[in-house]
C-alpha cells in the first residue's frame, strides 16, 4: 500500500487538470490505455466512465489498473500508480463526478455537462494507488 506521503505528493502533483492516461487488462491480456479526466479523492484516483467503455468491462472481469498523469506539453515531469480499482455505482457517483467535471469545465458548463451525463450508465472507477512513482521536482 502507497504510504501517506506518498498519497499527499501525487495528490499535490496532479491537482493542476492534466490528463491521466488509464491502463487496465484486456480480455486477451494486452494493456488496454485510455485518456481520462481524473479527480483525487481521500487518497483514491477517480475516473468517471460508462459501465459499456471497455475500460468498465476490463475492471469488472480484472480490478488491476495503473495510471499515468503527466504534465504538459512534454511530459518531463510525471506520477504513475498501480493499484486494484473498484466500480462505485448508484446516486454517490454524481458528487464524485461532479469533482472531476469541475476540474475541466468552466463554471457555467458544469451544470449542463453534469446533466447530460447523468443521461448516460455511468460508473466511477476508484482507484487506491497500492504502488507509486515520482518523476519530477
Amino acid at each position: 500500500m502507497a504510504t501517506n506521503e506518498q498519497l499527499e505528493r501525487l495528490r499535490n502533483f496532479a491537482a493542476p487538470a492534466y490528463i491521466a492516461v488509464v491502463a487496465t487488462i484486456g480480455k486477451d491480456g494486452m494493456p488496454h490505455l485510455t485518456p481520462n479526466w481524473y479527480a483525487c479523492d481521500h487518497g483514491r484516483i477517480l475516473v468517471s466512465t460508462t459501465k459499456q467503455r471497455v475500460k468498465c468491462r476490463n475492471i469488472a472481469r480484472d480490478p488491476r489498473m495503473a495510471v499515468s498523469i503527466y504534465s504538459e506539453p512534454m511530459a518531463h515531469d510525471y506520477v504513475t500508480a498501480s493499484g486494484q480499482a473498484q466500480i462505485v455505482e448508484g446516486d454517490e457517483i454524481w458528487p464524485l463526478t461532479k469533482s472531476i467535471i469541475q476540474r475541466y469545465v468552466k463554471p457555467d458548463k458544469v451544470s449542463d455537462r453534469l446533466a447530460q451525463m447523468r443521461k448516460e450508465d455511468r460508473v466511477i472507477l476508484a482507484m487506491t494507488p497500492e504502488r507509486v512513482f515520482f518523476r519530477y521536482g
